[in-house]
């Protein structure tokens, strides 16, 4: 659906100008391949420009419901999953439901228990597995070809040799809230939902698993 963003009429997808106030539409070619290009960017985890993408389809046509459920898809990976319901539910692709079912309605998130250190590496922002020496614990590093673990390269295999938790990439946060704290389904509500993928197109259906 193409939904004008000056007065809200709704077009079919192919129809130029507004029904309604006459205004020239965008193309659906053009927001079609921008919201391709942000769904790139969360491939690569470039999470903000998948958010600039998104909003910048939404912006022109308020009424992509994919452009929706994915902004709000990668704002619960941002730690943001208040404002993802929010949106979610203000264009009816999602529905209240009680408690959340991730945090049992406290708000906190489940896996640092509400503190927002990384459980891997304690806030040090260190390798625990080679305790930030950046190399292999098993040869210390002599690359040894007998080693089974690093195989000769006499580098940590958990970090690669970066002496950084590839856990939480070496920013000392949880990885799950990005150090917040809070829930990162519910973003610290407590309140559970429901998604409606019904008006979302399957192939954006495997992002569900994100909420």
């Amino acid at each position: 659906m193409l939904k004008c963003p000056r007065c809200g009429e709704e077009n079919r997808d192919n129809e130029l100008y507004c029904a309604g106030c006459q205004v020239r539409l965008p193309s659906m070619s053009a927001l079609r391949s921008t919201l391709r290009s942000g769904v790139e960017a969360l491939e690569r985890k470039d999470l903000r420009k998948a958010v600039e993408r998104f909003m910048n389809v939404i912006r022109q046509n308020p009424g992509d419901k994919d452009a929706w459920f994915l902004l709000a898809a990668t704002k619960v990976k941002m730690g943001r999953g208040s404002e993802a319901w929010e949106d979610l539910v203000q264009v009816g692709s999602a529905s209240e439901t009680g408690k959340c079912a991730h945090c049992k309605g406290s708000g906190k998130c489940g896996e640092c228990g509400g503190t927002g250190i990384c459980i891997m590496c304690r806030g040090m922002k260190k390798c625990s597995y080679c305790s930030g020496d950046g190399i292999c614990p098993t040869c210390l590093g002599k690359n040894s070809t007998d080693c089974s673990h690093c195989r000769g390269t006499g580098q940590c295999i958990r970090c690669k040799g970066s002496s950084e938790c590839n856990y939480c990439d070496g920013y000392g946060s949880c990885s799950k809230c990005r150090g917040t704290g809070r829930c990162a389904n519910c973003g610290g509500a407590g309140v559970g939902h429901e998604l409606d993928l019904s008006s979302v197109s399957r192939e954006f259906h495997g992002y569900a698993s994100w909420f």
